[in-house]
């Protein structure tokens, strides 16, 4: 379950974003994960969970925002969602594809008292 490790990456951010101001507890956790991450929104949860425990992140609300994958043709410069796994610029059928978004494990926002 790759989620433990991208909840540790998670937690050191966190973890570095509290030790520098006076918090007496976290009420909310805001992420953006992209869909090329393959993190399950349940695993990340799981593993939430586990991290937060004994921290002031415990019993903190978890939101986890997906974000889809979007990309721009190389050729003709379309921005464009991408619906499957096959990158291919639904405008001039191209398939030289720069991801654009859905990459992401991103800390959105946080919630404290």
């Amino acid at each position: 379950m790759h989620e433990m490790s991208l909840m540790g990456g998670v937690f050191e951010v966190l973890e570095q974003t509290l030790s520098q101001h006076d918090i007496k507890r976290v009420l909310q956790v805001k992420l953006k994960v992209g869909e090329l991450t393959n993190a399950e929104p349940e695993a990340l949860a799981m593993a939430f969970e586990a991290y937060s425990k004994d921290t002031l992140c415990e019993g903190a609300e978890l939101i986890v925002e997906r974000v889809p994958v979007r990309g721009c043709c190389r050729k003709c410069q379309h921005v464009f969602t991408v619906k499957t796994m096959f990158f291919l610029c639904p405008k001039c059928q191209n398939t030289s594809i720069e991801v654009i978004q859905g990459e992401e494990l991103l800390l959105e926002s946080l919630e404290v008292e």
